[in-house]
């Protein structure tokens, strides 16, 4: 009779599922969509309707290419696609699409221009062409709930609001400001062509009234699974494990919980007991508990659709981890204390179908970082077939201030082709829902269905800073192959200042995947990096000159000739980052075509040439030349000042008795400049010189 119940029960899942997955191939609708954002089975199936996962966001127009200078561009609330005159009157489009598709979520920076604003402008949606906006309301209004959309799908964060209702259209969607853009992040999905959407209109959304209240509920407050329940309360001594054996067959994970229950060195055991599964013999998890439950440094309470972390200290996962014939779940203490855990899991019956992908959660630690030179920390690399569905960001910070200026640059298939994301950032706590302009606090600490600022360093974000977010309606599916990097970026930019890095990533794979995070049983056995490690280890640092190893110091090189009109150290320049050996080469010029030259001696043979400049809103723009051969031109005025990331490329160049001769010629005052300034300038850092008997451009 049991038997005869469970295969009830399994045709039953089998004949829900098939009519899950016809849906998907019906049109797309306000319901349609409502209804997925609530349904974690679907999410570990790869989607049916094939549709690629966008992002428009008004970052620097200025990275155009991680081979060029601007790739590291601040000031990114600036950006937008082109202004419109529509019914006289000029606005912003910040994002269009052409084709079906769907807007799944909406992030904006809740003060306009200035902390006191907190007004801003309207935002347009012009739907399948239409001349007339189908949403014509006030921007900051509309991401914080404040409108006609309500909690929990629109909801203010810290200075900021996230929009995560979805605005399907058929046609085309064209997105607008009706005043100068500023900081905002949109994502949606493309459907391909031919894809039957029902276009979103206001009587609809009036329809969908049961519906929400449904789905906004769920969000709030996540149902617990059913099913078949395993427990087990174990001491797990230094190096030991327990494994919990699932049971066989098709069958799905639907909810676990663990708590860590001793009373002492919880931080500590929250980053050394490590958990792992396996799902039909492929290891497809192993992340330490605390980093997977965005709980480092400390336990702290929050919830979020997915996972929670209760006042006790009970830590629970929601997402649903489907197996075709078997799996087991592991933890393993790879502490130096014991470790007094329980351990729930709750599975039931689940046909595994031929979309069906297991569940992947994977780590990343390393050693402190400086924080100057700029560049891309990976979070993951993988090749297959996938869907990434959310992450978890951690930060030491060593003092009081900003550490999280970097943005995500999220490399998905053809991406690869172009060598650009699909989704480029404005910052990482923008990326999480929330946004700066002040230096955190505790108090900015939130949780949200699909967002998190889990913990912030009690002293002014000195200390841990934990935030997560869940992807559902914006999850990022890939056919071939994926790269997720965030700038390692803070806002103090130097070789003595160090930050700490660990980071989770959570994404669901079609067996064979192969990616790049390997578990690091030695770093998560480490005792958990202290602030007060990382303070000394700034200070002794800070003892160091920086020095980039080669650089051939332009400081070192006096002008051979130049304009008369042409001033060398008229001022300094304003400096975000740091100078090797402290000095550099400072000229300004006034008058177009106005030039300065100096030369390189000692050079012997054919040589790749590289040049380290200031950018800055002091900058001028020039030709470059080298031996009489213009190599590039370069406008060096920007918003903010630094500098340049990467390095100018000089190309390789042939030596005329045994010098290269560089030659700066200015183009006039740039375009883009503010201000009225008479003079503009460059200061040069130094150089790179590389060749066969010059390694790394040592004279």
């Amino acid at each position: 009779m049991k038997n005869k119940i469970l295969l009830g029960l399994l045709f039953l899942t089998v004949a829900l599922q098939s009519r899950g997955q016809k849906n998907i191939q019906k049109k797309v609708t306000i319901e349609s969509v409502l209804k997925e954002m609530v349904n974690r089975e679907q999410l570990s199936q790869f989607p049916t309707s094939n549709y690629k996962s966008l992002q428009a966001s008004s970052y620097n127009r200025e990275s155009v290419s991680p081979k060029l200078p601007g790739w590291f561009a601040d000031s990114d609330g600036v950006g937008f696609i082109r202004t419109e005159v529509i019914n006289g009157k000029t606005e912003w489009v910040i994002m269009e699409d052409q084709g079906p598709g769907c807007i799944t979520r909406l992030w904006a920076v809740c003060f306009y221009y200035g902390l006191n604003n907190v007004t801003g402008a309207n935002i347009k949606f012009y739907l399948d062409g239409a001349k007339e906006p189908v949403i014509n309301t006030n921007f900051f209004n509309l991401v914080q709930g404040k409108g006609f959309i309500e909690s929990p799908f629109g909801e203010t964060s810290t200075r900021a609001g996230n929009l995560y209702f979805p605005i399907p259209y058929a046609k085309s969607c064209k997105i607008t400001m009706d005043n100068k853009a500023f900081y905002n992040i949109i994502n949606y999905r493309k459907y391909p062509k031919g894809t039957p959407v029902e276009t979103f209109t206001m009587e609809q959304f009036n329809q969908t009234k049961a519906l929400r209240d449904k789905v906004g509920k769920e969000l709030v407050h996540p149902t617990n699974a059913t099913g078949n329940a395993i427990e087990r309360n174990q001491t797990i001594e230094a190096g030991k494990e327990v494994t919990i054996d699932l049971p066989k067959g098709n069958n799905a994970v639907k909810q676990f919980e663990i708590t860590i229950k001793n009373k002492e060195n919880i931080p500590n055991l929250l980053r050394s007991v490590v958990l792992t599964a396996t799902f039909d013999k492929e290891q497809t998890i192993w992340a330490p508990v605390g980093d997977f439950f965005n709980n480092v440094g400390k336990q702290q309470p929050y919830t979020m659709w997915e996972r929670e972390v209760t006042k006790q200290g009970t830590m629970i996962c929601r997402w649903v981890m489907p197996y075709q014939k078997e799996a087991t779940i592991s933890l393993k203490n790879l502490g130096a204390t014991a470790a007094d855990v329980s351990i729930k899991m709750i599975t039931a019956p689940m046909i595994w179908q031929s979309n069906s992908m297991h569940f992947h959660a994977t780590w990343r630690m390393d050693e402190p970082y400086p924080t100057f030179p700029l560049f891309d920390w990976n979070f993951l690399e993988a090749q297959g077939k996938g869907v990434v569905v959310g992450d978890e960001f951690t930060a030491l910070n060593p003092s009081e201030g900003w550490w999280g200026e970097g943005d995500e640059k999220i490399y998905v298939d053809d991406d690869f082709k172009r060598n650009f994301p699909s989704h480029f950032g404005t910052g990482t706590e923008d990326y999480y829902g929330w946004a700066g302009g002040v230096v955190p606090t505790p108090n900015d600490e939130f949780s949200k269905p699909f967002l998190g600022n889990i913990i912030v360093g009690e002293q002014n974000a000195m200390g841990y800073n934990v935030c997560s977010r869940t992807r559902v309606l914006d999850a990022i599916p890939f056919e071939k192959r994926i790269k997720f990097d965030m700038e390692a970026s803070c806002g103090t930019r130097s070789s003595w200042f160090f930050l700490q890095y660990t980071q989770t990533t959570f994404w669901y794979a079609i067996s064979g995947v192969k990616h790049n995070r390997l578990p690091l049983p030695e770093m998560a056995a480490k005792p958990l990096p202290t602030l007060q490690e990382l303070r000394s280890k700034v200070e002794n640092a800070k003892k160091k000159q920086y020095v980039v190893d080669g650089a051939v110091e332009a400081e070192l090189y006096k002008v051979r000739t130049k304009s008369n009109s042409v001033i060398e150290n008229l001022e300094e320049f304003s400096i975000w980052g740091e100078i090797s050996n402290g000095k550099m080469l400072n000229l300004w010029f006034e008058k177009a075509d106005d030039y300065a030259e100096f030369i390189i001696t000692e050079q012997f043979e054919k040589s790749k040439l590289q040049m380290c400049t200031t950018v800055g809103p002091t900058c001028g723009a020039f030709d470059i030349y080298v031996n009489g051969i213009k190599k590039t031109i370069q406008n060096f005025n920007t918003h903010h000042s630094g500098m340049v990331t990467p390095l100018i490329q000089l190309g390789e160049c042939e030596p005329v008795d045994n010098t290269f001769t560089i030659r700066l010629v200015y183009k006039g005052k740039p375009t883009n400049a503010e201000g009225n300034r008479k003079q503009y300038g460059l200061g040069i850092d130094y150089f790179l010189i590389e060749n066969n008997f010059l390694k790394g451009g040592k004279n």
